[in-house]
Parts: structure tokens; sequence; C-alpha cells
């Protein structure tokens, strides 16, 4: 089971910067001019060591030095072994409604996924092969993992009261307007608490697993060095343990998002014929309004996410300037072209349903293709997808309902993977509110 201890953290110095100028989201989210844009907030943007510039492997050591640099500037400042209290406040996309997210910033031990630590999504080699040069280079994890755990009597979630009560050590805005707020925790009493309460209970990994498999990785390479040369491997050594901010499954903030598909470098044939290949299938209904794209948007999503008695997954689609609603069918149809070696936590999913029968037996879009890119593109924002489509960016569009928590959870029990990006927890952990470094 998790095993849950302090740390002593860097900050960012507030004589020294302003923290909302220093803030980036993770990496993965760090797309075209906004790597520029950050940075021109502030040239101690954290984004210099999270995602580094450069053609070859020489940027992960300037990223090194950079961090180096700070530290001996006074730029960033170490704490004392402390937990960490992280507040968001934030606006729901679509919606308008103001939410709260809190967990506690901490160093999990790490050990290989099983009953303590429990993924969901599957991972792809060149994002864990970047994280783990960068890990090597600074020596330091510079961005939390996500993750959930059950507090079912709600003994965290009146320590995390208690301790937001009092003011904040840092408080931050964003450029999406959302507010970032850090407490630090150094009593022993609640220290000791929080390693209680959690040393009982799995984790569920939420965001990161990257990252987490990276930690790993490091943490072996770094276990075998010790032990061919002769030292005594304790598993108290900083490389065993990684940065982690834990939320619970029952927090009222806890936001899931759908991450919509986008498919590109398929036949024109197969897509024209997707229609009737898929009647077998899906009731399919055709979706449509006056007002295009903005209530057509609207009204595709809409119908994707009414409530129904029945609760049968359901799907948009477009292409060719048509949308369509594709809800599954009762007969069980579907079933003999699902994967038999995988749970049926796991092939309950909408977006299990979409990759199988839809990417995979229709389109030809497989692992493979998946994992060496250039067929699927992501997105959160349902309208771009459309519109992408529309100017012939994409050959079609497919929509998704946000996976709720409980889904992803019984998948991860079930020892089972979901496809990558089938989750988005919003809003993402923002990277420099605090850093475990390893030295």
């Amino acid at each position: 089971m998790a095993e849950f201890r302090s740390f002593a953290g860097l900050r960012f110095n507030p004589e020294k910067v302003e923290l909302s100028a220093v803030l980036a989201p993770p990496y993965d989210v760090i797309k075209g001019a906004m790597r520029d844009e950050l940075i021109a907030r502030s040239p101690h943007n954290v984004v210099g060591v999270e995602l580094p510039e450069g053609e070859d492997d020489t940027k992960y050591q300037t990223a090194a030095r950079l961090l180096q640099e700070w530290r001996e500037q006074g730029v960033v400042v170490r704490d004392d072994a402390a937990f960490y209290v992280y507040e968001q406040e934030f606006e729901v996309p679509g919606s308008g409604a103001v939410l709260k997210r809190r967990g506690t910033l901490g160093a999990l031990h790490l050990e290989e996924f099983g009953e303590g630590v429990k993924p969901h999504e599957h991972t792809l080699s060149g994002p864990k092969e970047d994280r783990l040069k960068l890990l090597r280079a600074t020596r330091a994890n510079t961005s939390p993992i996500f993750s959930l755990f059950d507090d079912n009597d709600g003994w965290i979630s009146g320590l995390l009261d208690m301790v937001c009560a009092a003011r904040p050590i840092a408080e931050a805005r964003d450029a999406e307007g959302s507010t970032h707020r850090l407490w630090r925790v150094l009593d022993d009493e609640t220290v000791n608490a929080i390693e209680a309460a959690l040393e009982d209970e799995p984790v569920f990994i939420a965001d990161g697993h990257h990252r987490y498999e990276t930690a790993l990785n490091y943490r072996n390479e770094c276990r075998a060095e010790a032990e061919a040369a002769g030292r005594t491997w304790t598993g108290a050594e900083p490389e065993n343990g990684v940065l982690m901010m834990c939320v619970a499954t029952s927090d009222t903030g806890l936001v899931v998002l759908p991450t919509h598909r986008l498919v590109k470098g398929v036949a024109v044939a197969r897509i024209d014929a997707l229609r009737d290949a898929l009647e077998p299938y899906f009731e399919i209904e055709f979706v449509t309004s006056l007002d295009y794209p903005e209530v057509h948007v609207a009204t595709l999503l809409a119908r994707i996410n009414e409530q129904a008695s029945d609760d049968a997954p359901r799907l948009g689609m477009h292409f060719s300037g048509q949308s369509y609603l594709l809800k599954l069918r009762p007969n069980g149809a579907h079933r003999a072209q699902m994967d038999a070696a995988r749970s049926d936590a796991y092939n309950a999913l909408d977006v299990t349903i979409l990759h199988r029968l839809i990417l995979e037996n229709q389109l030809g879009i497989g692992a493979q293709e998946l994992a060496a890119g250039g067929h699927v593109s992501y997105t959160i924002d349902a309208r771009d997808a459309i519109e992408k489509v529309d100017a012939g960016e994409y050959a079609a569009a497919f929509l998704l309902r946000a996976t709720p928590v409980e889904q992803v959870q019984e998948v991860a029990a079930a020892g089972d993977k979901m496809p990558q990006k089938s989750t988005y927890f919003y809003p993402k952990l923002m990277t420099g509110m605090v850093l475990r470094p390893l030295d």
C-alpha cells in the first residue's frame, strides 16, 4: 500500500519572482507558441527546465544548469521537509461553475504497479525516454503526478480543511484565470496523520503515467549502479520516491473532461463506408441544427451526454459535413468484436468501443498505428474537432462522453489499462508550485 512521506521542496522565492509569471502547464500540454509565451512572461519560467529547447540531448544539460543557477542565485529556495496542500480554484469549461480541488503533495515511495499503485492508461516509449533524460540531468521531480485515493471516512478532507483555514504561503493566477494556492504542513501531528491515513490505501494514477514509469526506470538504474559498485541499496534513497499529489475521489472539485479523437491518413472509401459498416452495432441518428457550428456542436454534445435509463455507450461522429449520434445497440452484437482477453470493465468503456469497433476494425488504426502516431490527434474542444474536419485537416472526428472516475477505478482494479488519452482531469496541476530535488 502507499508509503507517502514529506520532502524538502524547492519553491520559487517570492522576493525574486512573481509566482504567477513562472508557473507552467505540464510538458505534454505545452504546444505551438505556448512555450515562447511562457518564457516571455518571465526568463525564470519553469518551462525552461520542464521543457528545454534544442535539437539534441544537450538540452537536458542546459535545463540542469539553469535549475542549478536558480538555486545559486536564490531564485528557488529549499524548504524544510514538509507536506504541501495544493488547492486549485477554477471554472469548469462550458458550465460556468466555479469549483475548488484540493490535494496533498508528498513523496510517494516507488513500487511496481500492483496493489499499492494502480495505473489506468497505456504509455508510449517516446515521452518516457524524454522524461528519463531530463530526470537524469536535473535530478529533480519538476512536476507532480496526479493520483486518486479513497477517503471514505473524510479524515484527510477534514485535515485539509484545517490546514486551509490559515493563509496560504503562495498564491498565483494562471493564464486561464484559475487560482493556485499552496500551504505547507510542518507540525508532526498533522504530518503523521497524513502518513497514517494513506498507508493502507492504494493510489490510482489519474495523470502522469509517463512520469511515474520514468521514475521507476530511473530508480532501477540507480539501484543497479549502486549494487554494481558494491553499495547497499536500502530503499530510503531519494531516487526511490516521486513527487505526487493525492486527491480524494470524493473531492467535489474532481472534474474529468472527455478527450475527443481526430482521424486522418485513412482511405476515403473507409470513411464513406462508416455509416453502413456500423449499423449492426449502433443505432445511428443524424444530428443537425440551423446555427452551424455554434448551436450544432452544443446540440451534438447534448445528445451524446443525455441521461438514458439504459446508459448505453454513446459516441458522436462527424465527417463530410454531417454529424451522427451513435448509440450502442442493446442486442450485444458488438461483444464478439471486443477483446476477450480484457476485463468487462475495460470492454464497457466508451473509448474502448470507439477504438475497437471503429478505429481498429473499420479504419485499420490498431495499437501499432496509434503508437506510431500520425493517424489520430486528441482535443478536449469538440467545436475545434468539428471545425478541423470541415476545414479538411482531418477526415473524421469522434466525440466522447467523460469517463466517470468510478469506471477509471474499476479498470485499474481489474489490472487493465485504458487507451492513451482516455481521461482529462481538469485542470492540470501546474508545474512550479513546488519541485522535489533528489540532491
